[in-house]
Formats: structure tokens, sequence, C-alpha cells
């Protein structure tokens, strides 16, 4: 028996012991990766760094003229660098230390968690070994296929592109060129032609766009009548001309060439002769291909390819985006958004894109760019896979094996089934948009796409809140918005996104904000609320109160990076409206109150006060009409001296005095404030004040009056139902005013003076609300043409179904139809639609 159990413990032993020596190799192996790996990833890092150096080079100095070989070979060495910088998020990921506020799940997961993780960082190791020997085989087989002595460095000497092999487009564009070079004093009967389209393109305002189509069957001389009429002397008086022959197959990027260099040959010519040329900041760029404009402008330009053809880009979300993806660093004291939003400002003086929407302090707010550019950045970001798109005709994910950033193009219309391909890998992918869908993509699996740093889902009508729960396990996830979704409430994970920034809730049912929020400790924009805007241009804005704002938790005081908030409910707690005061990085403040009584200011004043260095932008809002919440701000302890923006809404006895002395106060709106004719004098010496916008009922005097030196900077000035206003005169005062823009519920008695005389910068004066006053318009339109600038008048009537826009110019008039879906929009963006068809 004892021989048994022996025998018995003897072959357990035996056994164990052999089988687990073989093991112990594996085990020391598997020890060796894993101390190893931190310096693995320092070296990765020098050698992402090397390699994104070496791509850079390479397109900057070879004009795009790559050898077939030296387009493999940066494709490999692309996808090597993002597989790279793949592995570098994972690692800093599985580095950082999750808390649990439940003590038996705390207690689990501290078991469960470091197996987790020692699976993931052996697989890590694993990961990077396997990509260190990928790129020393990218490296080697580029020198291994060379054919030539000194092929390898062709890229930086590049030779003159070869002449281009026949092709379709290449023979259609020959076909013209007899056409183009014939002497057409030869040909019989082109004379009356060319007379015949001289009078159409000469017929009506001479200033307005024009379109003269030439039709007939080939042969028949419809291109040297073209070439005809644009060498003649009156076309040759437009200051800017060029002749393109373009076929129905055509090269791109030849043809904008073309155009740019006869543009810029013209502006040569016209300014040989000048003696105060200005320096051309794009000086140069006639030797610039259009593949070459676009490198200069690196991820920046190509990240608006995200956005669908004539989509409405907004300033603040791109600017945000671009940071969130890692593309702009902060430098020299600005931070990244600033940083961004100078890039953005390049751009726009370079005409590389188009702003559709300026702010009377002159910032872009809203731009696109144009269709053919477009078209040029997509061909280069989908070559490159910098971007793939989905569920749309023109474009597919189709011809890379891992997807980094997805653009969902599904059309709202549920007839419409998206382009949906299964054998992709979406599992790589960084950044993801999904703008406008009806209907979820079935190949949108969040879990899956855990390297995720962009989540855009602006007005996709399918999100629940229960998809939040899968979406708040990216842990990489640093940009992220459900603006005008379903959403109506956040889940407790949202306080794994530990890397969020930029978190985006407007439009949406969601009021109060979980306890987990505040450990957000890298977000900067905390963004919730609604506007209703009106008028043409949507200057004149109403937030909407029946959309909650941000009911914020207590613990406000742990998020330290917050720059903007808005909009918030100060029924919050009153411990999480002091927090806000030591959130000393905040430039944007926005905050309302629901309640009659005004109680609740004072903990937020007393944290504005302690906010006076950095606020830039500060918006308040008692929404009670009569209720004196306000006047807790007429004495503050130490006002925010630096304001650029400011909004106040609600019943004041006086102007807080600290207010005329805001020299830095760019744009000040004011509604229901119910102030005396003394508010003219009080702002009048604002020296920096571009727009002063006096809503409904903010001010009750009888008469507005600008007198010499007010208002020096002044270029935007709206009264919004003045009930007891009687008389609007300039004289003298805001001498730079451009649009004046006007709401009456009934007409002044004395009327509307000074407009002809004394605003000679007038460009526009609009009328709005649900009655317009006829014979005012009339009057205002007589005082127009007499002015020097014939300014443009407008009537937007408000109608159920959207604005009703009527424009006045001269003896011209026009009628437009706004949409009541477009009228909604961003808090800090307006609307452009309608500019662009009266234009």
């Amino acid at each position: 028996m004892e021989s048994a159990v022996v025998s018995s413990t003897e072959g357990v032993c035996g056994s164990s012991s052999a089988s687990l020596v073989p093991s112990l190799p594996v085990l020391a192996e598997k020890y060796v990766l894993l101390s190893g790996v931190s310096l693995e990833i320092q070296e990765l890092k020098d050698d992402l760094e090397s390699m994104n150096a070496c791509l850079r080079e390479v397109t900057a100095v070879s004009d795009y003229h790559y050898s077939e070989q030296t387009k493999t070979w940066m494709k490999q060495v692309r996808e090597v660098a993002y597989h790279a910088e793949d592995c570098i998020d994972t690692w800093h990921h599985n580095g950082q230390q999750h808390h649990d506020t439940n003590l038996i799940k705390g207690f689990l997961r501290k078991i469960i968690r470091p197996l987790k993780k020692l699976r993931a960082m052996h697989g890590l190791a694993l990961e990077i070994r396997e990509l260190k020997t990928r790129a020393m085989k990218v490296s080697e087989r580029r020198v291994r296929y060379t054919i030539e002595a000194g092929a390898s460095d062709r890229y930086a000497h590049p030779p003159p592109p070869p002449p281009p092999p026949p092709s379709p487009e290449y023979n259609d564009l020959d076909r013209h060129l007899p056409a183009l070079n014939i002497d057409e004093s030869r040909l019989v009967g082109l004379s009356e032609k060319t007379k015949e389209v001289m009078e159409l393109l000469e017929d009506g305002n001479s200033d307005s766009l024009k379109v003269v189509s030439i039709v007939g069957f080939g042969g028949l001389g419809k291109t040297t009548l073209a070439v005809t009429v644009f060498k003649s002397p009156a076309v040759r008086r437009i200051q800017a001309q060029a002749f393109i022959a373009v076929s129905q197959n055509y090269d791109l990027r030849i043809l904008l060439v073309s155009l740019l260099k006869q543009l810029l040959q013209v502006q040569r010519d016209r300014n040989s002769n000048r003696e105060d040329i200005v320096v051309d900041p794009l000086r140069g760029i006639e030797t610039w291909s259009i593949d070459q404009i676009i490198t200069r402008c690196q991820n920046h330009l190509r990240e608006k390819s995200v956005f669908p053809e004539d989509y409405e880009i907004k300033r603040g979300p791109l600017v945000r985006r671009w940071v969130a993806e890692g593309f702009i660093n902060g430098r020299n004291g600005s931070s990244p958004e600033e940083v961004a939003e100078r890039y953005l400002d390049e751009f726009v003086s370079r005409s590389m894109v188009t702003p559709t929407r300026i702010a009377s302090t002159g910032i872009v707010r809203c731009c696109n760019v144009h269709d053919m550019m477009l078209e040029v950045i997509l061909s280069r970001t989908i070559q490159e896979n910098f971007i793939s798109f989905a569920g749309g005709p023109q474009h597919s994910a189709t011809g890379h094996d891992k997807i980094r950033r997805l653009s969902i193009r599904t059309d709202v219309n549920e007839n419409d089934t998206a382009q949906e391909d299964p054998s992709i890998n979406f599992s790589h992918c960084r950044s993801l948009s999904i703008l406008g869908c009806s209907k979820k993509p079935s190949f949108t699996i969040f879990a899956q796409q855990k390297l995720l740093r962009v989540l855009d889902l602006e007005g996709c009508g399918w999100l629940k809140d229960e998809d939040l729960k899968e979406i708040c396990k990216l842990y990489m996830l640093r940009y992220l918005c459900l603006r005008r979704t379903n959403i109506s409430k956040l889940p407790k994970l949202i306080g794994r996104l530990k890397e969020l920034v930029t978190l985006d809730v407007r439009e949406t049912s969601i009021g109060v904000l979980p306890k987990a929020i505040t450990g957000l400790q890298n977000l900067k924009h905390l963004l919730g609320g609604r506007y209703r805007y009106y008028t043409r241009m949507s200057r004149v804005k109403l937030f909407e109160p029946h959309m909650p704002a941000l009911i914020i938790p207590q613990g406000m005081k742990n998020m330290k990076a917050l720059q903007k908030i808005a909009h918030i409910d100060i029924a919050s707690d009153t411990g999480a409206l002091e927090d806000i005061g030591a959130l000393y990085q905040v430039t944007k403040l926005c905050a309302i109150c629901l309640e009659y009584e005004g109680d609740k200011w004072i903990p937020f004043a007393t944290s504005l006060s302690k906010l006076h260095n950095s606020i830039r932008h500060l918006s308040i809002i008692h929404w009670y009409n009569g209720a004196m919440g306000l006047e807790i701000f007429l004495e503050l302890e130490s006002p925010p001296i630096f304001l650029e923006n400011l909004y106040l809404w609600g019943m004041l006895s006086a102007l807080p005095q600290w207010i005329s002395s805001l020299n830095n106060l760019v744009d000040l709106s004011l509604r229901e404030n119910f102030l005396g004719e003394e508010l003219v004098s009080q702002l009048g010496n604002l020296q920096s004040l571009v727009s002063l916008k006096l809503y409904h009922e903010s001010f009750v005097g009888t008469k507005l009056c600008f007198e010499q030196r007010q208002f020096p900077r002044l270029k935007q000035f709206i009264v919004d139902n003045a009930p007891k206003l009687d008389e609007l005169r300039f004289e003298g005062g805001a001498p730079n005013l451009e649009r004046l823009t006007l709401a009456f519920e009934r007409t002044p008695k004395m009327g509307i003076f000074g407009i002809e005389t004394k605003l000679p910068e007038l460009k526009e004066v609009e009328f709005f609300g649900e009655t317009i006053i006829h014979s005012l318009v009339e009057e205002v339109i007589a005082a127009a043409n007499k002015h020097p600038n014939k300014p443009r008048v407008y009537t937007t009537v408000t109608v159920p179904y959207g604005l009703l826009v009527h424009l006045q110019m001269n003896t011209e008039k026009i009628m437009i139809l706004i949409p009541q879906n477009i009228t909604h929009l961003e808090d800090e963006h307006e609307d452009h639609h309608v500019a662009k068809e009266i234009k």
C-alpha cells in the first residue's frame, strides 16, 4: 500500500518535473520579452519619428514624380509607421491605472487585471519584434530590387516627368489643338458668329456671372469660335482670363495647373508697370503642382476630406478634430487650438478653402472646399491610406488591408443600401465619422475599434443610450461628438475615457452629468445646450430653454484641463458651482438659470471672480422675464477684465459699471435687460467693440442716437424689437458700420435717419420678424439708393416652415425660402446657404 502511494507520488512528481523542465526556457524567453518592452517602445518611438521625417523629406523634395519602386517603398514605410503608432498607443493604454469605487469589483479586478495585462504585454512584445523584422525587410527589399545604380536615391534628384503616354484624355485634347492655333481671319462667316456670342456676353449686368454655351456636332468649329471670342479686344479688357480645352476625359492636375498659371501670368502682366506692387503670398506657386500644394499643407487639409461634398465645415469642430488626431501641437506659448486656428486662417488667405460665413469680427466661422480641390485631395488621401470611405457610390474602403480613418456617407434615404465589405479590417481605425446617417451601418461595431481617437456621430438618429456602453470602452478616444442624436443620458462608464479632450452633447436630451465625468482630467471642451437662429445669416440667436443645460456634479475642480464649458444649469450642486473657480484655464463659460429666484448665481459669481484673468467668452442667461436675478453681477469682486465676448440675458437695474472698462470687448449681446437711454453713452467709448446686439426688450428707451466719436470700430448693429423706440439716428457715430439688422413691432414715430449720409461703410440692411413694416422698408430702400455703396436691403419673414427672404437691390427683387431645418445651428457659427444663392 505504502509502495503504491510512493509510486503514485513519484509518478506525479516525475510527470510534473518532466512537464516543468521544458517550459523553463519558454518562461525565461517571455520574461526577457516583457522586461525589455519599455526599451523596445522607446526605440519604436525613435523609429517612428525617423520614418515620418523620411516620408516628409521625400514628399517635399521629389515634386511627387516618383518611380514605381519609390511609391511602393513609401507605401510600405507608411504602413510600418502606422503599425508602430498602434503599438505605442497600446503600450500607453496598458500602462494606465484604473480605479474602481466598488470595493468588491475593485478587489476582483486587482486579481484579474494583472493577468490580462501580462497576456496583453506579452502579445505586444511579440508584435514589436515582428514589426522590427518587417521594417528591416522593407529596407532590405528596396535595396535588393534596385535596378540601376543610384535608383534608391531617385527621389532626392527627380528627373523631369516623362511625356504622357497615349491615352484617351490626351488624344481628346490633341483633337482640339488645330482649332487653338488656326488663323480665324481665313474662316468664312466667323465674324458674324463671334459678334453674336459677344452680344450674349455683354447683355445685361456686366458684374453678374454668365455662361454662354456653344453647341453643335463635332467638326463644326465650336472650339475655333470660342478661341476667337477669347482673343477679341472686348474679352481682353477683363482683368483675369484663362482658356482651357476640356474633353470628357481629362487630367485634373494638368487642368488646374494650366488655369493657375494663366491667371497668375495675367496678374504679373497687370502689375508689371506699377510701382506699388504688393508682395504676393503665393509667389512661386506657378511652379508648384497641385500635389505639392496639398503636400505642403500636410494632414490639416486632408482632414477636410472627411466631410462630404458641399458640407459646411465649422471652425470649432474642425480645430478640435485636428488637435484630437494629433496633427498639431502647441508652440511658442500657444495652445494647440490656437495654432490650429492660425493654420485654418492661412488656408483661407491662400484661397485653399472658401469661407462661407465670416463673423462681424472678421473670423471665418464656416468654410468648404471647392469640388475640384476636394477631388484632388480625395485621390491623394485614399492613395496614401490616410482615409477610406464607405456607404457612398464614388469611393470605396477597399484597396488597403487596414483602415486608418473611415468616413461613412450613407444616404439618409432608407431605401439606399451602404456599400459594406465584411472582409475589411476596421480594428486599426483611428477616426470614424458617420454624419447624419438614419440607420446604423452593420459593420460599425464600436467594441472592435479599440484604437479610435475621433468618433463623430453628429445627426445619427439611430444612436441609442445602449450604444454608449460600447463607446465607453474606447479608452483612447479623444473626441466624441453626440450632437443632434437621441442620446438622453451619459453612463457612469464615461469616466473610463481618460484621454477624452472634447465631449459634444449639444442638441441632445442629456441634462444631468454623472459623477464619473469628474475623472476626465484631460477634458478641455464640455459642450451642451442649443440655440435657435433667425435672420438670413443667422445673426440673431435665442437659447432654447426647453433643451436641457448641463447639471454638473461636485468634483469639477479636478478637471484642471477644462477650457470651454457650455451651457451649465446653475441648479447644479452649490459645491459644483464653487468648484468652477478652481479651473484656471477656462476661457469660455456659459450658464443659465431656469428658476425665478437667482440665489444660485451667488456661488457662480464667486467662481467667476476667481477666473477674472482667464475668461474670454461669458454667457449669463436668467430666463424668467422680470426676475432680478442678475443684480449680483453689478458688483463683482474681480470682474473678467479680458472679456472679448459677453452675452447678458435678464433684468438689470443698470448696466454693470465694469462693462464700460472692458477694453478688449469685441462682441456684446443684451436681451430683456430693460435698460434706458443711458445705454448708448455707457457703451459708446468701447474702443474694440465690433458687434452690438440689442435683443428683445434689452433697450426700453425712446431714442437711440449715435453721436460723433462713439463706437469707432462697430461693424454690426442689431435692434430686435425695442418696444418703445421712436427714433434711430446716426449722427457721425459708428463710422465703420457695415451691417444694420432691425426688427420692429410698430413703426417708429420719428423714423430712421442718417443711413445715406452718416454711414459711409454700410453694405446691407435687413429687416426680420414675423411681421414686416413695409412702409419703413421702402423708406430705407430709398435711402439706400442714394448711398454711394448702394447697400442691399433684405426682409426676412419668419414662417412656420422656415424663413422667407426678400432682397431689394436697386430695382431688382429676389425671393428665397430657407427651410426650417437649416436654422438650427451651432452656437458659435452661422448659416451661409442663402448668401451663396443670392450672390
